[in-house]
């Protein structure tokens, strides 16, 4: 039993180091914040000396998307660390016993713990297809990026108000966008004593990218006051004349996520109420330019409670997930809901889990907000550069449904789980909905 416990936790380990990814190549963030030019959209000159740019304020909104998308997708629920048996040592039977009649929750933390000695091993699977940002359509979102000032009265001859051409705009627009993440995890727990217990949590995620976005410039004003020889208006992406431009990201990642490491310590029980705190330390192993990690190493201190009344558990948990890097990333977790045991091996599920900035988050990049670039050959060229920010506050509270149970008994102890994510809100980076499966295996 012994070698079987140990190559139980080995296995996660070398799944961990076996996988091979290269670092070296650009990851799905850095390609989509790049696509058309981090720094806006500068265009081949068309008429002497006039170099056309348009805004890199109105494209830093990518930039700030990229952000929030690549801290978001990674943010996959964690799986309890207490499984569906819970035992205490009897130690005048000298035996195990079980220590609840629930099976309890799946992805809210339990109060109970194993029991000493104890090894439970288990792998669960998660299948996420974003599709929303803030509950709008990441597919057809759109961006306009409007003619930088290019004739400042300082730099050329004098002339009334600003040229027609500075209404020239490009439109941006995602026709197809679509993310995909697949995540299995492999987790361990093992009871040091009747109740502390120890785990770890080692996710392996595959991520699917699939863009296509469409650049159209609308000549409307140097249309409406064309220049000599160029009825059509002056700016086009090539000496062609072409006015669309179109770019597409289609790769896979595959690599491990964040693993967290995980302790809880059962501080009371009486009357069916159990009581526990625990720690959770989430340590920044995921590629977070490949959606698959936060990117910052975070701890989570937690208090987790539960009644038993009969066959119905009501249990609830909350903590404060504390980001080292950055405080305005810390954001209240918390949980509830109630498990129904509807006969001896099978349990209903339902619980609300969510989580909130403490405060709101602030994103932020630098970017050349103004170019002057002049119609002359002789004029100079003049770079401004700001800080574009967008401040973010994202209460995500999703609805977990599913079941739970126990096919073999307790004599096996083998339990099994499907459950469904279903959004109650539109904050934050949201699937429709997320089904999980997964089974667990007690020693």
């Amino acid at each position: 039993m012994r070698s079987v416990r140990k190559h139980c936790v080995l296995f996660p380990l070398f799944l961990f180091f076996g996988i091979t990814t290269n670092s070296h190549a650009e990851d799905l963030a850095t390609r989509l914040d790049g696509l058309f030019g981090a720094q806006g959209i500068t265009l081949t000159p068309t008429i002497p000396g006039h170099i056309a740019h348009f805004s890199s304020v109105s494209l830093a909104t990518l930039g700030l998307l990229t952000q929030q998308l690549a801290s978001t997708a990674a943010d996959f629920p964690a799986i309890s660390t207490t499984p569906g048996f819970t035992f205490r040592y009897n130690s005048q039977i000298q035996a195990f016993e079980r220590s609840s009649s629930s099976l309890g929750p799946v992805f809210v933390e339990r109060a109970q713990t194993l029991g000493r000695g104890k090894l439970d091993i288990g792998v669960s699977f998660l299948s996420v297809d974003f599709d929303q940002l803030n509950g709008h359509n990441l597919k057809g979102l759109n961006f306009k990026l409007q003619h930088d000032d290019c004739c400042d009265p300082r730099h050329s001859p004098p002339e009334p108000g600003n040229p027609t051409f500075e209404n020239d705009f490009i439109q941006l627009t995602f026709e197809k966008f679509s993310l995909h993440s697949r995540v299995v995890s492999f987790f361990a727990t093992y009871g040091i004593t009747d109740r502390w217990d120890v785990n770890l949590l080692i996710p392996v995620v595959y991520t699917s990218f699939n863009l296509r976005a469409h650049a159209h410039i609308n000549n409307v004003g140097s249309i409406r006051q064309p220049f000599p020889g160029f009825p059509n208006g002056i700016h086009f992406f090539d000496a062609s004349g072409r006015i669309d431009d179109f770019k597409s990201i289609n790769d896979d990642k595959l690599g491990v996520g964040d693993i967290q490491l995980r302790t809880k310590y059962h501080l009371l029980e009486a009357g069916g109420f159990n009581l526990a705190t625990g720690l959770t330390l989430r340590l920044p192993s995921g590629q977070d330019g490949n959606f698959q990690g936060l990117g910052d190493p975070t701890v989570t201190p937690f208090v987790a409670l539960a009644q038993e009344y009969g066959p119905l558990e009501v249990h609830a948990n909350g903590g404060i997930q504390i980001n080292f890097s950055d405080s305005d990333r810390s954001r209240l977790r918390y949980a509830g809901g109630v498990t129904l045991r509807l006969i001896e091996e099978v349990a209903l599920l339902v619980d609300v889990i969510g989580s909130s900035n403490l405060q709101s988050d602030r994103i932020s990049r630098l970017v050349a907000d103004s170019i002057t670039l002049g119609q002359f050959p002789n004029q100079t060229i003049t770079t401004q550069n700001r800080i574009v920010t967008r401040k973010i506050h994202a209460d995500v509270v999703d609805l977990n449904v599913g079941f739970k149970t126990s096919p073999f008994g307790i004599q096996r102890s083998i339990v099994g789980f499907a459950t469904v994510f279903v959004p109650l809100n539109d904050a934050g980076l949201r699937a429709d909905v997320i089904p999980a499966v997964g089974l667990e295996v007690g020693f």
